[in-house]
C-alpha cells in the first residue's frame, strides 16, 4: 500500500501486515541491532483520523508481535523498540497530551517490547505548534520512564544546538536524563550537525548519546533518498562513532540499504562481534 494520507503506518499494520513483517525482516537482514515496531501511528489520536481510534490496543499489540516474531527468527540478538509519539498527529487540547502519551506508553510496556523510543511529534503538525510539540516530547519521555522500561529520548534538531520545538538540545537532554531516560538520541540532518549534537547532549548530562543521521541534509522524513552514496553515509556514521556516538540509526531518507552499508563498514573496521561497544543489556 502507498505510505500516504492520514495515519498511513497505522493503516499498514491493519491492512498490509505482510508488508510490515517484511520491513522488520529487511531491517534485521541489513544488520540493525534495534528495530522499531510501527507503533507511532497506533496511538488513538493518530488512528482517530481514519476512524479507528478504538483499534489502538489491538493494532499496537499486532505491530509489536510482528516485530518480536521477526526478532525471534534472527541469527543474533535483536532489541524490539516501541515508538511513542507520531511525527504527525491530529489536533488535540494540551490537557489530553499527557493522558494519551501515558496510556500509549502503558500499552507498549504491556505489549512485550523491550525499549521505548520517546519522541513526541513535529511542531509542523500545528500552526503555531512549538509549545505543544515541546509538551508532547516531554510527555512522551516522562510517560515512557514511568513504565520503568528502558527509554531512549529522541530529540529532533536541524543544527545540533536547538531542538525543532525551540528548546536547546542541552536543556532537552538534561530534562530527559532527569526524567529517567537511559540514552538521548538526536535526529540530525548532517554529520557536522551530529558532531555539534553529541557535544550539546553531553553538556546536558547524557552519558549515552546516539544519532539518527539523515541520508542527506535535504532529505525528508518518510521519503527515501538514494541520490547520495550509501557508503559515504556509512563512513560519516563511523566518524560519528569515533566522535563519541554510542548508537547510530537511519534518519530522514535512509533505507535498509543504508543500514546494510553501515553494517558492512562496521564489520570491515574490525569493530564487529566482541570488539563492538556493548549495547544491550549491558548498557543499562
Amino acid at each position: 500500500m502507498a505510505v500516504e494520507g492520514a495515519a498511513p503506518l497505522g493503516r499498514a499494520v491493519r491492512e498490509a501486515p505482510g508488508a510490515v513483517a517484511e520491513h522488520y525482516q529487511q531491517e534485521i537482514a541489513a544488520g540493525a541491532d534495534v528495530i522499531a515496531a510501527l507503533t507511532d501511528e497506533t496511538m488513538p489520536r493518530s488512528l482517530a483520523q481514519i476512524g479507528m481510534a478504538f483499534r489502538s490496543a489491538a493494532l499496537t499489540g499486532q505491530a509489536v508481535d510482528m516485530a518480536l516474531e521477526a526478532a525471534e527468527g534472527a541469527p543474533r540478538p535483536i532489541v524490539v523498540a516501541g515508538l511513542l509519539g507520531a511525527r504527525w498527529i491530529a489536533p488535540t487540547i494540551p490537557e489530553r497530551i499527557t493522558e494519551e502519551y501515558a496510556m500509549h506508553a502503558t500499552r507498549l510496556a504491556a505489549s512485550g517490547c523491550e525499549l521505548i523510543l520517546a519522541r513526541g511529534f513535529s511542531p509542523e503538525a500545528f500552526r503555531p505548534g512549538a509549545s505543544l510539540a515541546r509538551m508532547a516530547r516531554m510527555a512522551a519521555v516522562v510517560s515512557a520512564c514511568a513504565t520503568r522500561m528502558p527509554t531512549w529520548a529522541v530529540i529532533e534538531s536541524t543544527d545540533g544546538e536547538r531542538a525543532v520545538d525551540g528548546d536547546s538540545v542541552e536543556e532537552s537532554a538534561r530534562a530527559a536524563v532527569e526524567a529517567g531516560a537511559q540514552a538521548v538520541i538526536v535526529d540530525v540532518p548532517s554529520e557536522a550537525t551530529g558532531l555539534v549534537a553529541i557535544e550539546s547532549a553531553g553538556r546536558g548530562g547524557a552519558k549515552r548519546v546516539g544519532l539518527l543521521l539523515a541520508a542527506s541534509p535535504e532529505s525528508r522524513h518518510g521519503v527515501a533518498d538514494m541520490a547520495g552514496s550509501v557508503d559515504a553515509w556509512a563512513t560519516a556514521c563511523m566518524r560519528l562513532f569515533d566522535a563519541g556516538a554510542l548508537m547510530i540509526g537511519g534518519g530522514a531518507g535512509t533505507t535498509s540499504r543504508h543500514v546494510a552499508a553501515l553494517a558492512r563498514t562496521v564489520k570491515g573496521s574490525g569493530r564487529s562481534g566482541s570488539e563492538r561497544p556493548p549495547l544491550w543489556p549491558q548498557a543499562f
